[in-house]
């Protein structure tokens, strides 16, 4: 016993005092290989302080692979106006998860602070690995090929996608292959996808439903526009994904074809009141293809529907009586007319052959010809406002604001243009603004 206690001291104390490594401080380096540390400070409240570590170190191994990368597709990069960073960042993570198997633990070490562990990759392998990647890909994506050439349809453009995100990882080396498989014809693989996209696309055509469609300003309720989908033989396409716009910063609605080549869109927001507008359909090609970015410049397949915007004809007749005298200076009525001159651009006719027909009634009275114990004239003010369709007659809108008070200290007749005045002001803010939503039906 008096030996084996000494033997145990100096054990631990050996082991509470083993030298820290070199590759601390000085990362290795070696031929054929990329090298990688990861620290961890203690103490740690994750739940894997080695596995933090690993990660840490597979982080620095592929910013080495980084380097490389972007060094080897630089060429591909400039050839094909890609973003390097976007583009480099994508194939390093790729190219990292080929290689998590072959990545080997060399050392790890554990201070009072700090948990360093040490990983290397050999770059042969690495390579290896790429290769035998680059060769499963190229025989994914001329499988896709054959598919995405065999019949013409939507699903064509999910194909040439595919194939196009097989190859893309390994495009530093030129993929030049045999297509169609046993034709002796030698193509490049990433240049006959984006040529084969290009010449798909172009065979859509769109074809507007109307050419010219004529409408009332703000009246889009029951206004439909139509576009039909096409190739070049007129055969129509389905599940195309379609955009419709009058402002191109502003894409309202978006659909798919039907079965027919049809899709159906709404009126667009229209910003203003020019009489002649253009309506935009254009093939949405972002959800057509992935990896735009990766095809290059892509045809862009629009059509255009003139659309003739035509102020709306209102009729308006407000009856406001003050006190029992029809008012000889109205309050109403103007604040209804500029709302709908100001929104609508509206034109207003003085018979019922309109597109919308305002009526509406508007009421003061008193309480007394004298002012109450405070000195104060009150006046209630009542306002009833019916907005129908002129064509069918049809009830839109109905409101009304009852004993609205209006006060002064001087008469009944202030007191009741405080009241018309109120009564106007309630109109603004809590009557029109939901004329905009129910007229457009949106």
């Amino acid at each position: 016993m008096r030996v084996i206690v000494p033997i145990i001291f100096l054990l631990l104390f050996s082991c509470s005092n083993h030298p820290e490594p070199g590759w601390i401080s000085n990362q290795p380096h070696a031929e054929n290989y990329w090298f990688g540390i990861g620290s961890v400070e203690k103490p740690y409240y994750g739940s894997d302080i080695r596995e933090e570590a690993r990660s840490k170190a597979l982080n620095e191994i592929a910013s080495q692979i980084s380097v490389d990368v972007s060094a080897s597709f630089e060429k591909v990069i400039t050839e094909h106006n890609l973003s390097l960073d976007e583009f480099a960042k994508s194939i390093v993570q790729t190219r990292v998860d080929n290689n998590l198997p072959n990545i080997e633990i060399v050392d790890s070490y554990e201070s009072e602070s700090r948990y360093y562990l040490l990983a290397k990759l050999s770059q042969s392998i690495y390579y290896e690995t790429i290769e035998k990647k680059r060769r499963n890909a190229v025989k994914t994506a001329l499988g896709l090929l054959d598919k995405a050439e065999s019949e013409f349809n939507i699903q064509a453009f999910s194909f040439l996608s595919e194939a196009m995100n097989e190859i893309a990882p390994y495009m530093d080396v030129h993929i030049q292959e045999e297509y169609p498989v046993g034709s002796g014809k030698i193509v490049n693989l990433y240049s006959y996808i984006k040529v084969l996209a290009n010449t798909s696309i172009n065979r859509f055509r769109l074809v507007p439903n109307q050419e010219t469609v004529e409408m009332k300003l703000g009246f889009s309720r029951d206004i439909q526009l139509g576009i039909k989908i096409v190739d070049d033989s007129s055969a129509p396409i389905e599940n195309v994904p379609v955009n419709c716009y009058i402002d191109e910063n502003e894409k309202d609605s978006f659909a798919l074809s039907d079965a027919d080549g049809q899709c159906i869109f709404p009126v667009p927001s229209i910003t203003d009141d020019k009489p002649i507008q253009y309506v935009n359909f254009e093939v949405n090609m972002d959800e057509m293809i992935e990896s735009t970015q990766l095809f290059g410049v892509l045809p862009q397949i629009q059509a255009q529907s003139i659309l003739k915007v035509i102020p709306p004809q209102i009729f308006i007749q407000i009856s406001e009586n003050n006190l029992g005298e029809a008012t000889a200076n109205p309050y109403i009525q103007p604040v209804i007319m500029e709302f709908f001159s100001q929104h609508f651009s509206a034109n207003f006719v003085d018979n019922n052959d309109a597109d919308l027909i305002i009526i509406g009634t508007v009421n003061t009275r008193s309480n007394s010809d004298t002012a109450n114990d405070f000195g104060i004239y009150q006046v209630f003010g009542d306002v009833t406002i019916t907005i129908s369709n002129g064509e069918t007659g049809e009830e839109i809108l109905k409101k009304s604001f009852n004993k609205v008070q209006g006060s002064d200290f001087q008469s009944n007749t202030e007191a009741a243009n405080q009241s018309l005045k109120k009564m106007s002001e309630k109109i603004t803010e809590d009557f029109l603004p939901g004329i905009i939503e129910l007229i457009k039906g949106k």
